[in-house]
């Protein structure tokens, strides 16, 4: 899937526009986390330049089954697996693919954490077919972003490089 996909390989380059949008969406959302995705061009793939909210979910599933769904939108996010689905699929068929699922953490870094690499890894496989980036958002401030991608056999993510670019 690498060679498919190099983005999921990480040394992206994303848009001050699309990362605007990001950070205004974290800043929108605080102090719960936001989520969305960040397509580009299939044909340059290191090119992400168009960022597209999604509604985090957490609070509705906290609310219909706390003990399967401890954590509130304060400290996880949940994308709907259905119309996330259907954005992949989309994305594939319009030439311009997600190549990013982004999110937030408020009042915190913006490392991977435990419960971001076991929503995203299974048995050593990515879940789907992106890199990840999350922003730090501190007292409603966004902070900065990090680009995490999967490392390949494993459930683990690493830091990979991410540029800012004009457009």
């Amino acid at each position: 899937m690498p060679g498919e996909k190099p983005w999921i390989e990480g040394d992206l380059a994303i848009t001050k526009s699309a990362i605007d949008a990001i950070y205004a969406h974290a800043k929108e959302t605080y102090p719960s986390e936001c989520c969305g995705f960040v397509s580009g061009p299939a044909e340059d793939a290191a090119r992400c330049d168009e960022a597209v909210r999604e509604v985090n979910e957490a609070d509705k599933y906290h609310r219909l089954d706390p003990e399967r769904f401890p954590r509130t939108s304060r400290t996880y996010f949940k994308i709907h697996e259905l119309r996330a689905a259907r954005a992949f699929e989309r994305g594939e068929a319009s030439g311009r693919p997600i190549k990013v699922i982004y999110h937030s953490h408020c009042d915190a870094g913006s490392y991977f954490s435990a419960e971001d690499a076991a929503t995203f890894a299974s048995e050593g496989a990515l879940m789907w077919p992106c890199a990840f980036v999350v922003v730090s958002v501190m007292n409603g401030e966004p902070k900065g972003h990090q680009l995490w991608v999967h490392v390949p056999g494993t459930n683990e993510f690493r830091e990979a490089p991410i540029r800012t670019i004009d457009g």
